[in-house]
């Protein structure tokens, strides 16, 4: 061994020996013990502002703040911007909230009550039911709308309004509320009649009906919860525009439109069992309503009308105006 490979072994040596030192002088850190079968309670599980449940706002739009409450996760909860809170309930800096404290809240989907707005024409335009409406805003009978009148709209849609007839709904008595009483004077007319839309008959099932996929792609948004509390009541499934889309099974058309917001150009088909297909964000369509269809046969191609920004399918099954998972009709 030459000096200067002498020189540097002791060196290491020293160092080690110092390394040995300090880690002796160091207090005995815990290790956390991450295997299945670590002892203890469990970490608690927090809801994340994002995460929340979506909650329609109480008809007279005011909430009282619980324990826990801040903007964000009101904000969260019921759809709204956190600047909408804070603007209409004129709340300064730094924002904290008090349990118990009374919030205005205005509803991010909502509608302006028009001259020959009815809750049956409101619930076609929308795609929910006059139920829904009523019951969300606290109105009764005699179900009657005011001129400007702002009414707040669910959070999802019943695709299965859009093929039924107009019919009077009822409601059991409840107490009016602050802010949602109306004066008879200016209720809104009474829209003009119409000829009620047509209740197309489905034809009957067999056996070797089963529900089959309308196209093949990729499945971009599963049934059931998604993004902010918000469901999905079918399946968002991408394909090239202009792919060919089938019927699912044999029906008869009962709707083709395109004023529903979000979903673009819509097509329903009927089916024997109360079942309704729906077929949405179409860019082209080749039936009609009443139109009989076999299993198989092309309805329309894909494309992006709506609320999308690529070509995709957004395909609902319903039963009783149910949705209903498609996986669960479909084999393989």
């Amino acid at each position: 061994m030459t000096p200067k490979n002498g020189l540097i072994s002791g060196l290491v040596l020293l160092m080690l020996a110092g390394c040995a030192d300090v880690r002796s002088s160091l207090p005995d850190i815990q290790v956390p013990d991450l295997s299945l079968s670590r002892k203890g309670a469990p970490a608690e599980v927090v809801i994340a502002p994002g995460r929340q449940t979506l909650q329609p706002l109480p008809p007279s739009g005011q909430v009282a703040v619980a324990a826990g409450d801040t903007i964000y996760i009101l904000a969260n909860r019921y759809q709204i911007y956190p600047q909408q809170i804070i603007d209409d309930n004129n709340l300064e800096p730094p924002y904290q909230l008090q349990p118990g404290q009374i919030l205005r809240l205005t509803p991010a989907n909502f509608h302006i009550v028009r001259r020959g707005d009815s809750l049956y024409s409101l619930s076609q335009r929308y795609a929910v039911s006059q139920y829904q409406l009523a019951e969300l805003n606290g109105i009764s009978e005699p179900f009657a709308l005011t001129e400007g009148q702002r009414l707040q709209l669910p959070f999802s849609y019943d695709l299965s309004v859009l093929d039924s007839p107009e019919v009077a709904i009822t409601l059991p008595a409840r107490p009016s509320e602050a802010g949602t009483a109306v004066q008879a004077s200016a209720a809104v007319a009474p829209p003009p009649k119409k000829a009620p839309r047509k209740n197309f008959v489905a034809p009957a099932l067999t056996a070797s009906d089963s529900f089959n996929w309308p196209l093949s792609g990729e499945v971009l948004t599963e049934f059931g919860p998604a993004e902010r509390g918000i469901h999905n009541d079918g399946l968002n499934i991408a394909a090239s525009a202009g792919t060919a889309i089938q019927t699912s099974a044999p029906g008869t058309v009962a709707f083709v439109g395109t004023g529903l917001k979000g979903f673009g150009t819509l097509v329903l088909v009927k089916h024997d069992g109360g079942y309704i297909s729906a077929y949405a964000h179409l860019d082209a369509v080749s039936v009609a309503e009443g139109d009989v269809l076999g299993k198989g046969q092309v309805l329309g191609q894909v494309g992006t009308t709506g609320n999308v920004d690529q070509p995709q399918l957004h395909f609902e099954i319903r039963r009783n105006r149910t949705p209903i998972n498609p996986r669960e009709l479909i084999a393989g």
